[in-house]
């Protein structure tokens, strides 16, 4: 099982949710003993929280959604998380991109041309 791991997710305005995986990682192991019973699994919620970020990143491109999966070191926690973004959003931002693993990217790039 991961320990410590976390979906992080956030746009241009700021961080938006973080969303601890292990905390679902039991409905998995429980389903494979399910499917070798010959029993129907059940659904994995963090399926729908996944496909829903998913979802309103698209709808929302706007503000250039991000979703990474990220295993922590022991003892960080979800408030943790939330607290190095209020203190430092870009760094931050910035963190999670090299050490996460992206399921999402929409970010703003600087070298984009606008027309005016």
């Amino acid at each position: 099982m991961t320990t410590n791991a976390y979906l992080v997710y956030w746009c241009s305005e700021g961080l938006e949710s973080v969303v601890p995986i292990g905390y679902y990682e039991q409905i998995d192991i429980d389903n494979t003993l399910r499917i070798l019973n010959d029993q129907d699994p059940i659904s994995n919620p963090l399926n729908t929280i996944i496909q829903s970020m998913l979802l309103r990143a698209r709808y929302n491109s706007q503000r250039h959604y991000e979703l990474y999966a990220i295993t922590a070191a022991d003892g960080i926690t979800e408030k943790n998380i939330e607290t190095m973004f209020e203190n430092d959003p870009q760094g931050s931002a910035d963190l999670i991109r090299q050490i996460g693993n992206k399921l999402y990217s929409n970010r703003m790039l600087k070298n984009r041309v606008l027309i005016t």
